[in-house]
């Protein structure tokens, strides 16, 4: 999906299982949804820097430090595999689970590194709240391109079996997204509802919104045609997460 859409998503999402996990304590949830935020364009690392500077120029400087920073570790860790060849602007890395794996990890050290060094200057529960966030981003966008034509490698690159669904996202006949958007927005709104009517669901925030963003995805998921397919996923540079 396009970078608009992957954040919309996302942060719909982020708000249902991240008003959960903070129990609606503002600045943890604002903390999570910036992690969310972040972690839903990191994975588009073949995106190219607009033409002209605007908001979708804040994404493409995400995704560049998270290119620079841990992409050539990540591809140093799979070149020590015998056989495995990888190449550093193959967006195959971030769209498969043990991609999208080691971002995280390599992020979290980061972060873990940075907590140490400052002593007691950062808090470590804004940190693990941003981890969490990070996490959930990363998670939405492996979900949501899993429904798009391109889709994801799983398990690249050790092996190149994909599984994509139907979506063009750039086809404005096709109201699938439109249609996702209503959707998760419309889950939010039951789920705040519902802990504004029963404050005795108080003490099942969590499994609540995991209830309601796996209804999220797996809503997505039925309405894409996914399938699987020995031999795809492959390499793209499509100009699709280049628009905002």
């Amino acid at each position: 999906m396009i970078t608009r859409h992957h954040l919309a998503l996302a942060l719909i999402c982020g708000l249902i299982l991240g008003g959960a996990l903070a129990g609606f304590n503002p600045l943890i949830l604002v903390v999570i949804l910036a992690g969310t935020g972040i972690g839903a364009i990191l994975p588009d690392i073949h995106m190219k820097r607009p033409k002209k500077t605007c908001l979708l120029t804040v994404a493409w400087c995400i995704v560049l430090a998270g290119r620079r920073v841990c992409i050539p570790v990540i591809c140093g860790i799979y070149r020590l595999v015998p056989g495995i060849r990888v190449r550093s602007d193959d967006k195959r890395l971030t769209h498969s689970v043990p991609g999208i794996l080691l971002y995280f990890i390599l992020l979290a050290g980061i972060a873990r590194t940075v907590v140490i060094l400052s002593g007691d200057c950062i808090p470590a529960l804004p940190v693990m709240a941003f981890l969490e966030g990070l996490l959930m981003g990363l998670v939405f966008h492996f979900a949501e391109d899993l429904c798009t034509r391109k889709g994801i490698a799983v398990f690249f690159p050790f092996t190149t079996t994909g599984i994509h669904g139907s979506i063009r996202p750039c086809d404005i006949y096709d109201n699938r997204i439109p249609r996702f958007h209503i959707q998760h927005g419309s889950i939010l709104i039951v789920f705040l509802l519902l802990m504004w009517a029963e404050p005795a669901l108080a003490e099942y925030l969590v499994p609540l919104g995991l209830l309601g963003t796996g209804t999220c995805i797996v809503s997505m998921v039925c309405q894409s045609e996914v399938r699987i397919d020995h031999g795809t996923g492959q390499e793209s540079t499509s100009p699709d997460a280049t628009m905002a």
